[in-house]
């Protein structure tokens, strides 16, 4: 690898990296800002996305997934420069378009907020499956692969298995939070100079 080569791989990872850690701290920062200025808000009863239709839940909500899904956007874009298989990386990049849809698009735009909606779950879940797998099989990311398939089965289970409860919010955080939290190993991971294969 020449000089320059080394430079821009290294510039790669500083960006993969810094948005990895911004991503949670930027998506559940502004849920969580939305949920405590909602004191309507139940996890049991509600979706999270009941946040997003008006009030000032709503700026909190649709604005932080709108940067979030920026975020999550470049980290996507990074991951498919850096990984070999890079079918994950490119499914994590079309959810990451469906979350800034969702915070475009309210549940007063019942259309276009659904398939955003759907398409980032179900995008998200597998592309952190396929991620998962990939990162297993490299010898220097196995624990992160591991992570990755772990929260892509909680993603897929946790509809089905809270399936009795009034409002969808807690099988939707489960099925998207730990994803989030991930990014953030894995850019703490590669700022302290982990290689990639």
């Amino acid at each position: 690898m020449s000089e320059v080569d080394q430079i821009k791989n290294i510039r790669l990872i500083k960006i993969t990296a810094i948005c990895g850690i911004l991503i949670p701290i930027i998506i559940l920062t502004s849920i969580f800002i939305a949920i405590s200025v909602a004191p309507w808000f139940k996890w049991t009863n509600n979706a999270l996305s009941d946040l997003g239709v008006g009030g000032l839940s709503a700026f909190f909500f649709n604005n932080g997934l709108i940067l979030g899904g920026f975020f999550v956007f470049i980290f996507s874009l990074c991951l498919i420069n850096l990984l070999k298989n890079k079918i994950g990386a490119y499914l994590l990049l079309g959810s990451s378009i469906s979350l800034v849809g969702i915070g475009i698009f309210p549940e007063t735009i019942f259309i276009l907020h659904y398939l955003t909606s759907a398409a980032f779950f179900i995008l998200l879940t597998i592309a952190m499956l396929i991620i998962g797998i990939t990162m297993y099989c490299s010898n220097s990311y196995r624990t992160l692969g591991t992570i990755a398939l772990v929260f892509s089965i909680i993603a897929f289970v946790s509809p089905l298995a809270l399936s009795n409860l009034n409002g969808i919010a807690i099988p939707e955080a489960l099925a998207c939070f730990p994803s989030f939290i991930w990014c953030m190993f894995f850019g703490i991971k590669i700022s302290a100079g982990a290689q990639l294969n």
